[in-house]
């Protein structure tokens, strides 16, 4: 090739990489998780469909609204597991979740009603800004508030942290204990006082980050130091060691049957802007394992178990995220999980159901799901109970939940109204690496005399208690 020819091309060729690099900048779009739903909760993901019932881990992107009911209550949880948690009657939308080109995640939410909390935790240099009405407040990191928002008051009450009311002639720092109260329609006449009034979802919030403080730590397990869904991970299920795959992950409930379990025979296709269809599992741990790494059948008695994938030590996220399942060993006859087509010209994508809707998103026999609703007067008790697509506050679990608490779970007493909450308790450290006897895992090699489904008891060090609240620090 003539050497001028050389030369055009590879300019050509670092002009394209350039734009596709440039274009890349541009597009740092980015995927959060709907992480809890209680009662009424409803979303509209900007595909033409309106408000929608909301569907556990239902991806969350830019332009998403969530609206909860007179019962609702949900949470979306970032991945540095900061958390956004909606009480009652209250309405949200993501008006920015993107990156900028340090990496930086920048995170804009706007509270049109009702009362929300902010868990930021973020150690490095995200933007967290929330807005309501002409109001905008920049949430420093490391901390926790609550927004109320009505038509005629805004309140921001700080726990914990710093957060600062922009837009004003000079700087307004709203601090831990401290409340700033403004009207809608003249914010530049705030009130920033001492203290704040108590809420009944308070406790719930509370709740929800004990449960994230005592669980999303690895505590030994292989895989990333934090995550969104790791908290998941290391209470309803464990890790063992597969020969021929490393660490691999199970749930727990299934006893003796993640042989006939298929990890994509319930759940919904939901259409999200940007990158398709994705699969929502509506199980509690239903995150990580369908959005990355992979799963395999293995063999031995053992059943379908999750691969993390990817580097134990810098993380697993390195593989990106899957919207579409990805299956890296199935039984024989097994029938792939496959989206639904969508043609450029549809302009309605709607959300697609798989399996029964009456199914529940829990298999009895394994970890009672946290009554983190029951110290809300009225709430149904479930980890996502939904109508009657989930578990029903009457529900309970056998006798492989026992084991797991100390005491008997009354918490259904008292028409669903209890006033018992759980006490969290950290996980205890992983175990080795151990597999009892000559477990065989690849295809053709027989029965194991290691670990199978039937092994799949959850370890001790997690308590529930029938008298008292105590679920983390109260906001300070």
């Amino acid at each position: 090739m003539p050497q001028y020819l050389k030369s055009a091309l590879a300019m050509t060729m670092a002009f394209v990489l350039a734009a596709a690099a440039g274009a890349f900048a541009e597009s740092h779009v980015r995927i959060v998780r709907l992480s809890y739903l209680n009662g009424q909760v409803q979303t509209d993901r900007a595909t033409g469909q309106g408000l929608e019932r909301a569907i556990l881990n239902t991806p969350i992107t830019q332009g998403v609204r969530v609206v909860t009911g007179d019962n609702g209550l949900a949470e979306v949880e970032f991945e540095n597991e900061s958390a956004l948690r909606i009480a009652e009657n209250s309405e949200i939308q993501f008006r920015g979740l993107s990156m900028n080109d340090n990496g930086a995640k920048i995170n804009e939410i706007e509270v049109v009603k009702g009362v929300v909390y902010l868990d930021a935790r973020s150690k490095g240099d995200d933007i967290y800004r929330m807005k309501s009405g002409d109001s905008t407040f920049l949430v420093q990191r490391d901390t926790q508030l609550r927004l109320s928002a009505g038509p005629d008051q805004t309140r921001l009450a700080v726990f914990k942290g710093n957060v600062e009311l922009m837009d004003q002639p000079h700087v307004v720092n709203v601090q831990r204990k401290q409340t700033l109260t403004l009207d809608p329609a003249d914010p530049a006449g705030y009130k920033v006082a001492s203290g704040s009034e108590a809420l009944p979802a308070d406790a719930w919030n509370r709740e929800r980050q004990a449960y994230q403080q005592a669980y999303a730590s690895n505590a030994g397990n292989p895989g990333p130091r934090f995550g969104y869904g790791l908290q998941d991970l290391n209470y309803y299920g464990s890790y063992f060691m597969a020969p021929g795959y490393g660490y691999v992950w199970q749930p727990y409930g299934f006893a003796n049957s993640m042989m006939g379990f298929d990890p994509y025979s319930f759940g919904a296709w939901t259409f999200c802007p940007g990158f398709g269809y994705a699969f929502a599992s509506p199980y509690p741990w239903g995150w990580l394992p369908y959005h990355y790494g992979s799963w395999a059948f293995l063999g031995g008695g053992i059943g379908w178990a999750w691969i993390p994938g990817g580097s134990y030590g810098s993380g697993w996220y390195g593989n990106g995220f899957r919207a579409a399942p990805v299956v890296a060993k199935a039984p024989s006859g097994w029938a792939a999980a496959v989206p639904p087509l969508v043609t450029s010209a549809q302009s309605a994508k709607p959300t697609v159901m798989v399996g029964k809707a009456t199914s529940a998103a829990y298999i009895p026999g394994g970890r009672l799901p946290p009554a983190f609703s029951s110290v809300i007067r009225g709430h149904s008790v479930g980890a996502s109970a939904t109508g009657k697509s989930f578990n029903g506050a009457g529900t309970r679990n056998p006798a492989a939940n026992d084991r797991e608490f100390t005491t008997r779970y009354n918490a259904f007493a008292g028409g669903h109204t209890a006033q018992a909450g759980h006490v969290f308790a950290a996980p205890a450290p992983a175990p080795a690496a151990v597999t009892a006897g000559p477990m065989a895992v690849g295809p053709g090699y027989g029965t194991s005399a290691g670990r199978g489904a039937a092994g799949s008891a959850a370890p001790a060090g997690h308590a529930s208690a029938t008298t008292g609240h105590s679920s983390g620090p109260a906001p300070r």
